[in-house]
């Protein structure tokens, strides 16, 4: 039997963009974002005429719903329902069942699993197409594994709808934690997951798998790139499976370099090249940290007081007015003075001295593990750290000596500069 699915995860609905200052011109296309980009998971249901679609967790941005988005909630719901679509649904940590007032009904289409484990057999037209499981968080921290309540009850295609942090991975809370062998053990055929916003696929035993598909908008910087949903055909108990874009407005992180450019408006006229290359017109809108590196005589010109922020303004100036608009988030500085090491090693002196030290311990483990043991100060810095949780200097690491000598090196070209 063959049919077609959609799996989408992690809306967060009227999340507040983080980036986005309330006054900037973008502001109303940000916050429309993460509504226009599930309508378009919704467009993609009704396309691809499929027989259900699965939500797998965190469709809103806090416990406390805001009304604007449980009632575009409903209205993309019922387009759904309308076309004969089923939804089911699992809640997450972001939006725990604890947070639903009760007071927005949804279309009779729509199945919210509790915090009991339970299975639903989808048919059409009569014919059994397959079975979804699923279970919702009653509470934002759930540190159970979840996936242990989940199981085959009939040879039938079964899917697993499940908000998990599957593999500890860092930069998530670790909510309803599991591991591949835990979900490989349960025997379905394919896991829906919710929770990592970023996209992924894990292969588990007899050919099931477990699917990550990212959220459907980026909410801020450190989201970047395309999102949207997956899109499921089944045939004959197998899966295929395509990402399928439907974020309005997209977040970049740019970097362009300063090395062959002796003219800010070169600079200017490099970030632009950057920017078209990178920021697909057929968006609404796109926001862009942007990071200067390389080497580069400018580097001396944007370290003059006020510099960096005068071209940043100019910058955001001229970005908001293309189309789309691009939103500058931030324009960072990680560029160095223009110097040549090489001539610095071989004129000698104090820098060529240095530079020469510092290469030496990074190429001498007894020498380096002398200087963290014999170095008082560096033995009260590593004690400081540990106290805040950090093991930076807990052992010898030659990149931050090979990086100290270098930057008191450029530190010492920039006053002979001067």
């Amino acid at each position: 039997m063959r049919f077609k699915f959609v799996h989408a995860a992690d809306l967060h609905l009227d999340t507040p963009f983080r980036g986005i200052s309330t006054d900037s011109a973008l502001a109303s296309t940000f916050q429309q974002a993460t509504f226009r980009a599930f309508s378009r998971v919704v467009d993609l249901c009704l396309r691809e005429r499929v027989a259900f679609l699965l939500l797998a967790g965190d469709l809103f941005d806090a416990k406390d719903r805001s009304v604007r988005a449980r009632l575009a909630l409903r209205r993309e719901l019922e387009r759904l329902d309308t076309a004969g679509i089923q939804t089911f649904i699992v809640h997450g940590n972001h939006d725990p069942l604890s947070g639903d007032t009760g007071a927005l009904g949804l279309p009779g289409s729509v199945k919210v699993f509790g915090s009991e484990w339970e299975e639903l057999e989808v048919r059409r037209d009569g014919r059994l197409l397959c079975r979804v499981q699923g279970i919702s968080y009653p509470e934002v921290e759930v540190r159970e594994n979840l996936s242990a309540r989940f199981h085959r009850t009939a040879p039938d295609f079964t899917v697993g709808l499940l908000h998990a942090n599957l593999g500890g991975l860092e930069g998530h809370a670790n909510y309803a934690p599991c591991t591949v062998e835990d979900l490989g053990a349960r025997g379905l055929d394919y896991w829906a997951l919710g929770h990592v916003h970023t996209r992924a696929e894990y292969a588990l035993a007899g050919g099931a798998v477990a699917v990550y598909p990212g959220n459907p908008q980026g909410r801020h910087v450190n989201e970047p790139g395309e999102r949207g949903c997956v899109l499921v055909e089944v045939e004959e108990g197998k899966t295929r499976r395509r990402f399928v874009p439907v974020d309005r407005v997209r977040w970049h992180r740019l970097e362009v370099a300063l090395t062959g450019l002796g003219a800010l408006d070169a600079l200017v006229g490099a970030v632009m090249e950057q920017v078209d290359a990178s920021c697909p017109e057929e968006l609404e809108g796109h926001a862009v940290r942007l990071t200067l590196t390389g080497r580069g005589p400018l580097h001396r010109e944007l370290s003059r007081p006020d510099a960096l922020g005068q071209l940043e303004a100019d910058l955001r100036e001229q970005l908001s007015r293309r189309h789309p608009p691009v939103l500058l988030e931030s324009l960072r500085d990680a560029s160095r003075p223009e110097l040549d090491l090489g001539t610095v090693r071989l004129a000698g002196g104090f820098a060529g001295t240095l530079l020469a030290e510092a290469e030496t311990l990074t190429e001498d483990s007894e020498a380096l593990g002398a200087l963290w043991a014999e170095d008082p100060e560096l033995r009260a810095l590593s004690q400081r750290l540990r106290r805040l949780g950090v093991d930076a200097l807990e052992s010898p690491r030659p990149e931050l000596v090979e990086r100290a000598g270098l930057q008191v090196v450029e530190q010492l070209h920039e006053e002979d500069e001067a």
